[in-house]
C-alpha cells in the first residue's frame, strides 16, 4: 500500500456499522478515512452520524467495489451474508474486515479459509474482544504463573435486560446469542484453556426475546489438558456478576463487572508443597488437615483502559466510569493492530485457523444443546 491512511468502506449501515466500526475507526483519524459506505435498504443510507459526512454512499457491495478510494472494508451485515461478502471484497483486491459470526457453518468456514490462502494478507476477524484492557489484564496475570496451572474459568456477559425484536432474535436469520456474543467469548476461552477442546457441552434456552432463537447460552468447554471454560451469556440475569473468575493450583483472578478492578488470591511463591498423602484414619476436624503452613498474597489491581472507549455506541469520556448496568462497552484497539498489520506486516493475533476454531465449537455447541427454535410470543 503506498500510503500510510487506509481509507475505508462500511458494509452494513445498521447498528454495528455506524456505532461500533464507524464511531471506532473516526477515532484512529492518522490511520484511517471513511470514505465510502453501503447498505441493500435506501433508508440505511440516510441520516447517517458525522462519520460519514466525507462517505460516498452506494446501494449494493457490488457497487462500493467499484470505488478505487477504498482499500478496506468492514463487513457489518447480517450473520448469513459474511462469507460470500467477505470472498467478494478480498476478489476485487480490497482488504477484508470481518464481523462475528465469521461463518454460520464449518463448511462456509472452510470455503472462507480457501478464499484467505489464495489471497493472503485480505483478511482480518473482529474478534475486538481479544484485546479488552480486562481481559488481556486478567490473561497476563495467568501467564505470569502466580496462580499456577489454570483449571477452570468462567465467563460471565449479561448485555443488560432486553426484550430484543429485531433479526438478532429470528433463527431464519440465523440470530440468537449464541452467534451474537458467543464467538467472542469461546475465543476467549480457548486463550484461557490453552490447549485443544476436546469436549462441549451446551444449553441453549429461550427466555424473554421476540422471534423463536435463543436468548441465554450455558456453555461448558473441556480442553484436552483438563481445563474447563465456563460461559454463560444472557439478556434476562440481574444483577450482573463478576466477568471472569479464573481458578488455579495456586490461587484465583476475578475481574469485576465494571471492568476496572482485578482481584487476586494466591499462593506466595516461596510456599513450596511438600508430598501429601490421604489417610483412612484421619478425621477431619477441620478441612486444613494438611499441616501446611500457607501465606497468601491478597491484590487489587485497577485496569488500565487504552485507546478510546465506547459504551453501546456512545463515546466515555475521560476517567468515566463504567456503569455495567448501561450496557455493553467496546474500544478502538482492535483497528490499530489491524493497521499495523496491513502497513507495517506485523503478525496480527488472530489467525485465519482461530477463527475457523471458533465456528467449528460453535456448531457443535448448537448441535450438543438439542434447541429446538420456537416462539415464546
Amino acid at each position: 500500500m503506498d500510503h500510510r491512511k487506509i481509507r475505508v468502506g462500511i458494509l452494513g449501515l445498521g447498528r454495528a456499522g455506524r456505532f461500533m466500526h464507524a464511531v471506532e475507526l473516526a477515532c484512529c483519524p492518522e490511520h484511517f478515512e471513511i470514505t465510502a459506505g453501503a447498505d441493500n435498504a435506501p433508508e440505511r443510507t440516510v441520516g447517517l452520524p458525522p462519520e460519514f459526512a466525507n462517505a460516498k454512499l452506494y446501494n449494493s457491495l457490488e457497487a462500493m467495489l467499484t470505488d478505487e478510494n477504498i482499500d478496506m472494508i468492514t463487513v457489518a451485515t447480517r450473520n448469513a451474508s459474511h462469507v460470500e461478502q467477505a470472498i467478494q471484497i478480498m476478489q476485487a483486491g480490497k482488504i477484508a474486515v470481518l464481523e462475528k459470526p465469521v461463518a454460520i457453518s464449518v463448511a462456509q468456514a472452510e470455503a472462507l479459509k480457501a478464499a484467505a490462502e489464495k489471497f493472503p494478507g485480505k483478511l482480518f476477524f473482529r474478534f475486538n474482544r481479544r484485546f479488552e484492557a480486562g481481559f488481556t489484564a486478567v490473561m497476563e496475570a495467568v501467564k505470569s504463573g502466580i496462580i499456577g496451572e489454570i483449571k477452570y474459568v468462567k465467563i460471565n456477559r449479561c448485555v443488560g435486560f432486553y426484550r430484543r425484536s429485531d433479526w438478532q432474535t429470528l433463527s431464519s436469520c440465523h440470530g440468537g446469542l449464541l452467534n451474537n456474543w458467543g464467538p467472542h467469548m469461546i475465543d476467549q476461552a480457548r486463550q484461557f484453556i490453552n490447549s485443544p477442546v476436546a469436549d462441549i457441552w451446551c444449553s441453549l434456552q429461550h427466555y424473554i426475546a421476540a422471534g423463536d432463537a435463543e436468548d441465554q447460552v450455558k456453555l461448558l468447554l473441556k480442553g484436552e489438558n483438563g481445563c474447563v471454560a465456563d460461559i454463560d451469556l444472557a439478556t434476562a440475569a440481574m444483577p450482573q456478576a463478576n466477568l471472569y473468575e479464573v481458578r488455579g493450583t495456586r490461587g484465583g483472578i476475578s475481574l469485576d463487572n465494571t471492568e476496572s478492578t482485578m482481584t487476586l488470591r494466591y499462593l506466595d511463591p516461596e510456599i513450596k508443597f511438600g508430598p501429601l498423602e490421604a489417610g483412612e484414619a484421619l478425621y477431619p476436624l477441620s478441612y486444613d488437615t494438611s499441616g501446611d503452613k500457607l501465606k497468601f498474597i491478597d491484590e487489587v489491581r485497577k485496569i488500565s483502559t487504552s485507546g478510546v472507549m465506547f459504551q453501546r455506541g456512545r463515546k466515555l469520556s475521560d476517567g468515566e466510569s463504567i456503569n455495567a448496568a448501561n450496557g455493553y462497552t467496546h474500544s478502538n484497539i482492535i483497528w490499530y493492530f489491524i493497521y499495523d498489520s496491513i502497513v507495517n506486516n506485523a503478525p496480527y493475533p488472530i489467525s485465519i485457523d482461530d477463527g475457523i476454531e471458533v465456528v467449528r465449537i460453535t456448531e457443535a455447541a448448537r448441535n450438543k444443546s438439542g434447541f429446538v427454535p420456537h416462539k415464546i410470543y
